[in-house]
């Protein structure tokens, strides 16, 4: 298990239209083609929240500087997340850094999205605390340095310069996120075999992600299941987070004191039995494999926390010795759980989707058609999911 994280195309900003004079008649063409569409039903979902999108109108480093000084106005006693811990101790962390990346040749320029400062700052937080050494840089121009370099190879991974693109049959990152597709009939087979998805917010305000460990192994749907994942980090960082984080002008301090960058990961082990870990086992190892290649290296601080529920208490046992393979951070952020009490603690027993409610437990296959509803009209449906009217 590691956790990540999460799409809904994003339609690019109309361009103010120039006017031109009229052409002369022109000799009669065919017609052009008209790219497929999807054949899926979907549902008429009332419109997803606005997302603020990067334009010239937004003055980013006002921005950034607007966060900080909400930050420094905490009292340091009231400084609880990293974000605030980081920026509290590193009040220029934002701007400098945001100034030495556009100083900085990239292999392709940073999206809309990512000029977001939560984007800036993740980047910031990763490189925080040596891992090695046990302890946080407290050189900033380091953290910088390190953090530069964590950009410079993600937009370069970005831009299709890795092999996995090959292997997954896209040009680049951008061309999956638009063109994705995946037949029903091997999406309902994964959605049954390793349910997740995002549903709603905890009680903190950040997005909840749930997923219903699998009690198999199927090596042919492995990479349909890390494109998932990706996908599911590429629609948080360009809806998700935005959506949490009012810009400048339209965020109450409150909101601009307590960036939310991550997401609340919930993971039920409840088909999970000791007859079954080798299986487990074989999963999850492809899972870790794929968070440190992708999540770790190109998503950073997309967890916020997690927790893994209805392990029973042998299991529990068992999970506390082998997260000691996962990175660090992941387990500084990971609590383990005999039931799903903790469930209604965090999320409120209201926002938990059914199949994870109390009394839920035999229900494996997913959301109810209201939940996926519910899905698409909030936006956190995933790209390619369709809900039949």
């Amino acid at each position: 298990m590691m956790m990540e994280t999460e799409t809904a195309k994003v339609e690019p900003m109309a361009e103010k239209a120039v006017e031109q004079p009229a052409p002369a008649p022109a000799p009669a063409e065919e017609p052009a083609l008209i790219p497929e569409t999807a054949v899926a039903e979907t549902v008429e979902a009332s419109p997803v929240p606005a997302v603020p999108v990067a334009d010239a109108a937004i003055d980013y480093s006002a921005w950034d500087e607007a966060i900080t000084a909400a930050i420094s106005a905490l009292p340091t006693a009231d400084r609880k997340t990293r974000s605030q811990e980081f920026l509290g101790k590193h009040p220029t962390a934002l701007q400098e850094f945001r100034s030495t990346i556009q100083k900085t040749d990239l292999a392709i320029p940073l999206a809309p999205f990512q000029q977001h400062p939560t984007y800036i700052l993740r980047f910031l937080l990763a490189e925080w605390r040596d891992e090695e050494l046990k302890t946080f840089r407290t050189d900033l121009n380091l953290i910088i340095s390190k953090s530069l370099e964590r950009v410079v190879a993600t937009q370069k991974w970005r831009s299709g310069d890795d092999e996995c693109w090959v292997k997954f049959g896209y040009k680049h990152m951008d061309d999956m996120y638009a063109n994705f597709t995946y037949p029903q009939d091997k999406d309902d087979f994964v959605n049954k075999w390793f349910f997740q998805g995002f549903y709603g917010t905890d009680k903190s305000g950040h997005p909840v992600h749930y997923e219903l460990l699998p009690d198999s192994y199927h090596e042919e749907y492995m990479d349909p299941l890390v494109i998932r994942r990706i996908l599911n980090n590429e629609k948080t960082l360009r809806e998700r987070v935005p959506r949490y984080n009012p810009p400048f002008g339209e965020a109450t301090p409150e909101q601009l004191a307590n960036p939310k960058l991550g997401v609340t990961w919930v993971l039920d082990a409840r088909k999970i039995s000791m007859w079954v870990v080798p299986a487990v086992y074989k999963t999850m190892t492809g899972m870790i494999s794929y968070s440190n290649k992708f999540t770790s290296a190109h998503y950073p601080e997309q967890g916020y926390r997690a927790y893994v529920v209805n392990l029973g208490s042998v299991l529990v046992s068992l999970y506390n010795i082998a997260i000691k393979i996962m990175p660090a951070q992941t387990q500084r952020t990971t609590n383990c759980y005999g039931g799903r009490e903790v469930l209604d603690e965090v999320v409120g027993e209201e926002e938990v989707p059914g199949m994870f409610k109390k009394g839920g437990y035999k229900n494996v296959q997913g959301l109810s058609e209201d939940e996926r509803r519910r899905q698409v009209e909030t936006g956190d449906a995933a790209p390619w999911i369709q809900v039949a009217a």
